[in-house]
């Protein structure tokens, strides 16, 4: 009798074990630093806190003569991958002091924005942002909610290093990518 209490045990604890595919963004990101990753049995990232709620709409801001308006949506099961994640897609108006856009994916469908969530980081968010790859204008985007203010953002851009390719980007000297290195803040709209 023992022995089938223990097969069954053993049963309830392997078949659970394996049912354990959803974890929380704050457990992927543990997950992310250590040597082995996220593990294989793993098929959904889910925002279980509701973290990136805080994140989403539509935040301006003004920096060196330009305006930023960065718009973010929450996907939920959202990526065409093995793991599904609950995560950001944003999108990009720049505009220069006159008025001229500069740079504009607000209408493009979310798989074309080439701005996307990465994972959750104590209080700030990483997003990835492709652009002009072989100038290393791309990178990561480090997006923070103030403590002290709900409508308050901090925007922290860290270019690649890398990519660059001389036959692809004749002016890296001169480049200048689209988002600034410096942290900008930005207002809830």
């Amino acid at each position: 009798m023992k022995n089938i209490i223990l097969i069954i045990i053993l049963f309830i604890t392997g078949v659970s074990c394996k049912a354990q595919t959803t974890i929380s963004l704050e457990q992927a990101y543990q997950y992310s630093k250590s040597d082995d990753g996220i593990p294989e049995t793993v098929t959904y990232v889910k925002d279980i806190n509701n973290r990136l709620d805080q994140f989403v709409g539509t935040w301006k801001g003004s920096y060196n003569g330009k305006n930023y308006e960065f718009n973010f949506v929450k996907k939920i099961y959202y990526g065409s991958y093995s793991i599904k994640w609950d995560q950001l897609i944003g999108r990009i108006l720049i505009k220069d002091g006159n008025g001229n856009i500069i740079y504009n994916t607000m209408n493009e469908v979310d798989d074309n924005t080439m701005f996307w969530g990465n994972q959750m980081q104590a209080k700030t968010y990483v997003m990835s942002f492709i652009k002009d790859s072989y100038c290393n204008g791309g990178g990561d985007v480090f997006i923070e909610v103030s403590k002290y203010d709900s409508k308050k953002m901090y925007l922290h851009f860290d270019k690649d290093g890398g990519l660059y390719n001389p036959a692809k980007c004749p002016n890296y000297d001169t480049y200048v990518p689209l988002l600034p290195k410096d942290k900008i803040v930005l207002t809830k709209q």
